[in-house]
């Protein structure tokens, strides 16, 4: 499974089988200790295969303390189960017979089925098919082995491979259920990843509780905000390609911040600049106010991190924010097995115009008349012109936030103050 999702999946499985690896060395001290109290108990200890118990059992303790202080050893200890338990089972039964009667030494034959059952359905925890069919393979070699060697009749032996075999084949269902388990909660943490990457943590959170609510679109007013970085892109063929992630992850980080900050949502990045709105998917009543305000705000952190590489002798940067706001649809859009939530229609498209027009207009933060209508009284803005749109049959106003307006308009007439 390639892709994000495909990592995702995989590091899900490898935590799976980290975790089933260790309950799999605490289970198994505990295990050969209980066979090895029961022996003792009965009088057994005098048997050789005994010995082969208290063996077993301390090299079980050891595995369990190292798998607890290493993630790489409790991975590789699940070859510990086919080509360790399942010979050393059958290395104490095989040594146990003799020293009773032949019905005894039957009865041992018959009995390590057990066992291998049990250490063939531990082989699954591992979600390792081949460990599962080697696990089988040997338990049916030794069962075998102890029948042929105490004389047990055909139906015995036929009896105990069929067993082996059904039960390799249930560990077998039981692995893929496992495997597709796994799948599913790694489909769930990578668009719980999406979410918190594009949402604040609050709206994810909100999407996460009632997600049917935000499947389909819905037309709502939302402020959309774009931001660019001026002459970037001639700026970038001066640096060398890690300088130049390296810069773009750091502007986006911090312009990413502001924006979940003032609770907007994070639409895309587009190169060297970003999409973002507000109002939905929650509705916001303030949203074109919390648009203006993260502006400013995106602004200022700029402002710094320019300043900041000024001061190591880099080359300053500029940026250039467009804000509009009216009504969109908004919704999940895209491919079934890869949709994103995203703004689209004519004010998307306003607002992007409205971000491309700060260079004719040599301002840092350019705003539709929509919006400083929507945002009222509460900020200082200056009328600096107006501009026609493609598609549109009135020209759009375009104001600026009056300490970081132009001197003058496009056309040299010097802005005036209009009341919102």
């Amino acid at each position: 499974m390639p892709g994000p999702g495909g990592e995702i999946f995989e590091a899900v499985l490898q935590e799976e089988r980290e975790t089933n690896a260790r309950y799999l060395n605490a289970l198994r001290p505990l295990g050969v200790a209980a066979f090895l109290l029961v022996h003792v108990v009965c009088g057994q200890w005098v048997y050789p295969g005994t010995k082969v118990l208290a063996v077993y059992l301390a090299i079980a303790i050891v595995l369990f303390l190292l798998s607890r202080r290493s993630g790489r050893v409790a991975r590789w200890s699940t070859f510990a189960v086919p080509f360790f338990d399942v010979p050393a089972v059958f290395l104490k039964q095989w040594l146990d017979l003799g020293y009773g009667s032949v019905a005894s030494d039957r009865a041992i034959a018959v009995f390590t089925l057990g066992p291998f059952l049990v250490l063939i359905m531990l082989s699954a925890f591992t979600l390792k098919r081949w460990r599962l069919v080697s696990a089988g393979v040997l338990a049916v070699a030794f069962e075998l082995a102890l029948q042929f060697r105490v004389g047990d009749s055909a139906i015995g032996k036929y009896g105990s491979v069929a067993t082996i075999v059904v039960a390799v084949a249930l560990c077998e269902l039981a692995i893929t259920r496992r495997v597709a388990l796994a799948r599913r909660i790694s489909e769930e943490r990578l668009r719980r990843e999406r979410l918190h990457r594009y949402f604040s943590p609050e709206v994810a959170r909100t999407i996460e509780r009632d997600e049917q609510d935000f499947s389909t679109g819905h037309l709502c007013e939302i402020t959309v905000l774009f931001s660019d970085l001026r002459g970037f892109s001639a700026l970038s063929q001066h640096l060398p390609a890690p300088e130049v992630l390296g810069l773009l992850n750091e502007v986006h980080s911090r312009m990413v911040e502001v924006v979940f900050v003032h609770g907007g949502t994070l639409d895309k990045y587009i190169g060297d600049g970003l999409m973002a709105y507000f109002g939905a998917p929650l509705a916001q009543p303030d949203h074109a106010v919390r648009a203006l305000r993260c502006a400013e705000a995106m602004r200022l952190a700029f402002a710094a991190l320019s300043a900041a590489r000024v001061a190591q002798g880099k080359s300053a940067l500029r940026l250039s924010i467009g804000l509009n706001t009216g009504t969109a649809v908004v919704g999940a859009i895209g491919a079934a097995n890869r949709r994103e939530f995203t703004a689209v229609g004519d004010t998307v498209n306003l607002a992007a115009c409205m971000e491309y027009l700060t260079r004719d207009y040599d301002a840092v933060i350019l705003v539709s008349g929509e919006t400083a209508r929507k945002v009222g009284a509460g900020f200082d803005l200056r009328l600096l012109g107006e501009t026609p749109v493609k598609g549109r049959t009135q020209p759009v106003q375009v104001f600026s936030p009056a300490t970081h307006a132009s001197m003058a308009g496009p056309a040299g007439e010097p802005p005036e103050e209009v009341a919102a």
